[in-house]
């Protein structure tokens, strides 16, 4: 646990975040190139032109065709908010317009919108694009929000072949990406560096991490092996109190060296900030956005906390306040040209509001420490076991009754 003699100084370490910085990981922007302007306007018609054909593939008449591809725009204005700004980010030989959309071009990016267009058309269609697979119940931090806390280090039940089994299966649905957690997903490393290498080509693998032991060697074997990228969490710009947060003292300075290591591999690089009461003010907000920005990441996630896991019987929900402030900070950094060279940033609750959750076989699904399949990591309901039931026909059931 944190030593309580350090908590004393956090607030004055965030009262000199602007000035000296002593908390910001200052990384050179050397991974990614923020597109705005002319520049992501002359990207997107090729996109478009790549999504065009993709929908005369699916149905081979262009009536059909633009039919779903109207469709697919309706669904997607949902989500913009009447939000005509556009940003890419460039990573590699790849741009995304966000973490949950492959880059492009790329098979995956392909597959993603096979999806969409399905999910979103005249006639509908079942499948899934993401897989949250939470690969081991190990993990040294005591995290204050921990959704699976009541798993922790306990005997594994998943075996190498199991996320094997599950990945594949899956895979056959025709996913674009799948998002390693835990636990620790590190704490299994060597069977992250095993599935990469043993899965079959058209998906983006990600990895949510505390940053704890992604060292240099580890961070180039992961790149070497395909691995896409990394969420990694950081709940504060001030290092004290994420170690706080954490529960652990240097959780700060794992999570800083994490970062430096997987730029130093050009691997995408999100950061994810749970964002409390006590943290939701514009000055904390602004402050965040500063430091990873300073950092050089190209996505950032913000997410509301749940009376799950380490919460579960607490009252830590937004109040009204708290999301006034949340999604204006949001639309402010999603819509504002003079913040265009902040990261992209992610803030599902807000969408969830205006579009429904994407849960429940959606878009995505959770599938736990113990093989269950849950709508998302904060949802505890079970619906059946990954392993042993008909994955196509549960999932088209998760569907149709949504979360609840």
């Amino acid at each position: 646990m944190v030593n309580l003699a350090t908590f004393s100084h956090s607030n004055q370490e965030a009262k000199d975040f602007q000035t000296k910085k002593e908390d910001s990981i200052l990384v050179k922007r050397t991974q990614s190139s923020i597109y705005t302007g002319w520049k992501a306007r002359s990207i997107r018609p090729l996109m478009w032109l790549n999504i065009v054909w993709i929908a005369l593939k699916i149905y081979r008449n262009p009536v059909k065709a633009w039919k779903n591809l109207h469709a697919l725009i309706e669904n997607w204005n949902k989500y913009r908010n009447k939000n005509h700004f556009v940003k890419n980010v460039k990573i590699g030989n790849r741009f995304y317009i966000n973490q949950n959309a492959p880059g492009w071009p790329s098979q995956s990016f392909d597959r993603f919108i096979e999806h969409q267009i399905l999910k979103s058309g005249v006639n509908g269609a079942p499948g899934i694009h993401t897989l949250i697979l939470a690969i081991t119940k190990k993990c040294g931090f005591q995290c204050e929000h921990c959704f699976e806390w009541n798993e922790l280090n306990k005997p594994e039940k998943l075996s190498r072949a199991d996320l094997k089994n599950i990945v594949d299966r899956f895979q056959e649905l025709g996913i674009s990406q799948v998002q390693f957690s835990g636990g620790e997903p590190l704490n299994r490393f060597n069977e992250i560096i095993y599935l990469l290498n043993n899965v079959k080509p058209g998906t983006d693998f990600w990895l949510y991490t505390s940053g704890y032991n992604l060292n240099a060697e580890k961070a180039k074997q992961l790149k070497r092996n395909g691995l896409t990228g990394v969420i990694i969490s950081i709940d504060h710009y001030a290092a004290t109190e994420h170690d706080r947060f954490r529960g652990v003292d240097k959780a700060w300075s794992h999570a800083q060296a994490a970062i430096r290591n997987a730029l130093q591999e050009d691997l995408a690089v999100s950061l994810s900030c749970c964002v409390t009461r006590s943290f939701c003010t514009t000055e904390n907000l602004d402050n965040y956005m500063q430091m990873a920005n300073d950092a050089g990441v190209a996505f950032v996630q913000m997410l509301e906390p749940r009376s799950v896991g380490h919460y579960e019987g607490k009252d830590v929900g937004l109040t009204k306040e708290d999301i006034h402030i949340l999604e204006e900070f949001y639309e402010n950094y999603s819509q504002d040209p003079a913040r265009k060279n902040y990261p992209i940033l992610t803030y599902h609750s807000y969408h969830v509001r205006r579009a429904g959750c994407q849960g429940s076989a959606k878009d995505y699904v959770y599938v736990d420490t113990n093989g269950n399949v849950q709508s998302c990591p904060f949802c505890s309901k079970k619906w059946f076991s990954v392993l042993e039931d008909d994955l196509k026909s549960n999932l088209m059931k998760m569907k149709l009754i949504g979360c609840g």
